[in-house]
């Protein structure tokens, strides 16, 4: 599975951009004693201290989000999911939202500014909304499992000295069972499928907290009896969650998933700036889906002109894998070898002092992650990101283990390796964190993130990477994409089901099931992020086609991705505003 930013809910919704008022009008301009033409940028510092405030006020409400942002002001608090705090909260944001719209209803900013400003005035009008409508703390029970992503970064990241982060992580494990009393009492009847991951994820505490408890005594020798305590009453928190779930909540569970079409179009519009309406997405998505099924046909055919379609070559290639024990030194060599290919061929810049470490995944987020990448704060000083691999249960009988391997296949990993790594997730998130303004490295746009990781497999896919056999592969990660936006409406706006989603990726794109079954869960929880892989290539594409014909002989590719890289988190649509309508 290939996704980036695993945040949780609340704190993903956060980050999106989403405005309840038309755009403000442009700043006016003046001309100089020369006669030049310039922008009026009166308001270019108040903006820029609106976003410290901004950034202030996510500090106060999530602090779990802030320290995935690199914030360590709160790290000794977890978030605060009893009701009457969150209604709190989005009354503050609503409240910020309203001062911002009234003061800068005509805003005499620079054109970065006024996208800093837009960006900030839609993540905090989106976090309103969705929360409103979607009320994840009565509806997602894997929100309560959250906690746990939190205290893995603080015990995995070198921001601080040893002692102090370990110090800080017991005293959020701590407040464990005061999350599991607010899910006991806020969940009501959430859709199914959620409450079974729920049940996954808090089952999965028993053993994250033991690989966790290694770390803690290394850093505070001599508390052992203190942090065997605090983690058996974490662990016994999260048991009795699991067995709330399974024995209260499950029962009742018949809530819908679907977010439905106006919220849907909504984020389509505002988060992702787009002017396309859903129907018209969705036959971008059928339209490349069968272009991509043509060219797997085409290219399969030649792999073997005896075969008799693309799924039967695949079936053979997804049987040549790594084993279960050279799984993740698998990922790390192709990791380094999609760099130095990059290096060779100087077609994308690279920030100083990257650092990319491929790991195990984190015990709680195995059950819906297959490969996925997690990057470093933009906040914080260090610059490692993680790739996680999940490596296979053991515990599985063979045939299940034997699935997972297959979609580990040799030819899917060199494609994972550029798609999470170089010059994918990692590369644009080091870069995003590199820029100045605030927002811009708070953001984190699924649009831009997995529409960029897609375009460089395509991207790769032009500069001759791949094998016939790698690109078979990496063609059908890309049906998957497509896929994906029929499944990502279907399931939102046209009462799909969990089943038919898991149907369309078994029997269209002959994706194993357990994969499928782990997609379309993430699917359910996320709408719009699963179709934002192929719109926002699509974008991309669009945007450098634009950008070749304007520089002419001048184009290079490298310069063009320096542009795109160099502007921050912010939708392709924004970049596209700033680059062609300074």
């Amino acid at each position: 599975m290939r996704f980036s930013r695993l945040v949780p809910l609340a704190a993903l919704l956060a980050a999106c951009a989403a405005p309840s008022s038309p755009p403000a009008s442009p700043p006016p301009s003046h001309a100089d004693a020369a006669g030049r033409i310039s922008e009026d940028t009166s308001d270019d510092a108040a903006v820029a201290h609106a976003e410290q405030e901004y950034l202030d006020l996510v500090t106060s409400i999530y602090p779990e989000h802030a320290t995935e942002l690199g914030i360590h002001a709160r790290d000794t608090e977890l978030d605060d999911r009893t009701l009457a705090a969150n209604a709190a909260g989005l009354a503050r944001e609503e409240a910020m939202l309203k001062g911002l719209q009234a003061r800068f209803a005509q805003p005499r900013a620079s054109r970065a500014a006024r996208t800093d400003l837009a960006v900030l005035m839609h993540a905090l009008a989106v976090d309103v909304r969705v929360n409103r409508e979607l009320a994840p703390l009565e509806r997602q029970p894997d929100v309560y499992t959250a906690p746990m992503n939190s205290v893995f970064l603080m015990l995995a990241r070198d921001y601080a000295p040893a002692r102090e982060r370990a110090t800080n992580a017991l005293a959020r494990i701590d407040k464990v069972p005061a999350v599991v009393a607010a899910a006991k009492a806020n969940l009501k009847s959430p859709p199914r499928i959620w409450t079974q991951v729920g049940i996954e994820r808090a089952r999965s505490a028993r053993a994250f907290f033991a690989e966790e408890r290694g770390p803690l005594l290394l850093a505070l020798p001599g508390e052992q009896a203190r942090i065997d305590a605090s983690l058996g009453a974490a662990v016994a928190a999260y048991d009795s969650l699991a067995d709330y779930l399974e024995k209260v909540v499950l029962p009742r569970s018949d809530g819908q998933f679907a977010a439905g079409k106006p919220l849907f179009e909504f984020l389509l519009h505002e988060d992702y700036f787009l002017k396309d309406d859903v129907d018209t997405v969705y036959a971008l998505g059928e339209k490349i889906f069968a272009r991509t099924d043509q060219q797997m046909t085409e290219l399969a055919h030649r792999i073997d002109p005896q075969a008799k379609g693309w799924p039967e070559v695949a079936a053979r290639l997804k049987a040549k894998h790594p084993t279960a024990r050279g799984l993740l030194e698998g990922y790390r060599g192709e990791v380094l070898r999609a760099r130095a290919f990059l290096v060779a061929h100087d077609v994308v810049p690279f920030p100083p002092d990257d650092v990319l470490d491929v790991i195990d995944t984190p015990q709680f987020q195995r059950t819906t992650i297959t490969a996925a990448y997690d990057a470093p704060p933009p906040f914080d000083k260090v610059t490692k990101g993680f790739f996680f691999v999940t490596p296979v249960d053991p515990a599985l009988p063979a045939d299940e283990q034997e699935q997972m391997l297959r979609e580990n296949d040799w030819a899917d990993i060199v494609n994972t390796a550029v798609h999470e790594g170089y010059p994918g997730h990692h590369l644009q998130l080091s870069f995003a964190r590199r820029h100045p303004s605030l927002m811009r490295k708070a953001s984190s746009p699924a649009i831009l993130e997995e529409g960029w990781a897609l375009y460089c497999e395509e991207l790769m896919a032009e500069l001759g990477y791949y094998t016939d056999e790698q690109r078979l592969m990496q063609l059908e990660w890309t049906l998957v994409r497509a896929a994906r936006v029929l499944i990502d409406i279907g399931l939102h706006t046209r009462g799909m089901t969990f089943e038919e989603g898991v149907a369309m990726l078994t029997d269209k794109v002959h994706l194993e099931k357990e994969l499928a079954v782990s997609e379309v869960k993430r699917y359910t929880q996320s709408p719009t992020q699963p179709l934002s892989y192929l719109v926002g290539r699509e974008m991309i594409f669009r945007l450098r086609d634009r950008y070749k014909e304007r520089e002419k002989e001048r184009f290079s590719l490298k310069r063009f991705h320096a542009e795109v890289l160099s502007r921050g988190g912010i939708a392709p649509g924004l970049i596209e505003e700033e680059m062609f309508e300074p």
